[in-house]
């Protein structure tokens, strides 16, 4: 009888025992489960938080962004024209900022008779800026060509009023004339047309080609890349040009 009580007692024991493991098990698992589903959700939160980070410093633009979105607008401002065009009203842009940031010193009269004498040049006479003639733009490029002109003249005469009057006592006329043109040239391309210079207008900037000569210097030209037809010509070649223009 004490034997059966004693098996019974260890038996008992045993299975409690097994009992205590297995609750202790169960609830290990538990406390394990429950940490690694903390430590899931962590992880999901800084996840997000990373994600939210990356997506506000990818969507600030940085310095090359902003150029390249600043070079897209000037590229898009630009579209109405043709690479010729952009070259010569690029150049003429510059030497209007040129002669704003410019002071009056001794050589600005002669600069800006140089400057002047090379526009209506590439205008009226078949000069080039950049190897690129007048006739060669778009309607649209000669129009805005003329209007910058148009300012660059304003922008000399400011500075130096009465210039083109003192370019070549001959000359005064023609220049005078070349100007109205191209003033009414810049409001509509209609408006402007090279054989509104006149004969005589013509005929009196190639006479003086010898007085001109002195403002050919490259330095004096706000223009740069200017090939003029004017300074680089003998008197013969340029009325044979008029003539041939003329014709025309």
């Amino acid at each position: 009888m004490n034997k059966k009580i004693i098996i019974i007692s260890i038996v008992s024991g045993i299975a409690l025992l097994l009992i205590g493991c297995l609750i202790g098990i169960t609830y290990a698992n538990k406390k394990n489960e429950r940490v690694k589903i903390k430590e899931e959700v962590k992880k999901e939160i800084k996840e997000k938080e990373d994600n939210k980070e990356e997506i506000k410093i990818n969507s600030k633009p940085n310095d090359n962004e902003n150029k390249d979105i600043s070079n897209n607008k000037d590229t898009i401002k630009n579209d109405n024209y043709n690479e010729k065009d952009n070259i010569v009203i690029d150049e003429l842009n510059n030497t209007l900022n040129n002669i704003e940031k410019s002071t009056r010193d001794e050589n600005f009269k002669d600069k800006a008779s140089s400057t002047f004498i090379s526009i209506v040049d590439f205008l009226f006479y078949d000069g080039t800026i950049k190897g690129i003639s007048f006739d060669e733009l778009t309607e649209k490029g000669k129009e805005k060509v003329l209007e910058i002109s148009s300012k660059i003249d304003v922008k000399l005469e400011e500075k130096c009023p009465g210039y083109k009057e003192k370019i070549s006592n001959s000359t005064s006329k023609a220049y005078q004339k070349a100007s109205k043109i191209i003033k009414k040239g810049a409001k509509n391309i209609n408006d402007f047309a090279k054989s509104a210079l006149g004969d005589e207008n013509y005929q009196a900037i190639i006479d003086a080609k010898d007085e001109l000569v002195k403002y050919s210097k490259e330095s004096l030209n706000y223009v740069t890349g200017s090939g003029s037809k004017v300074f680089n010509n003998t008197k013969e070649k340029l009325n044979e040009w008029y003539q041939n223009f003329k014709n025309k």
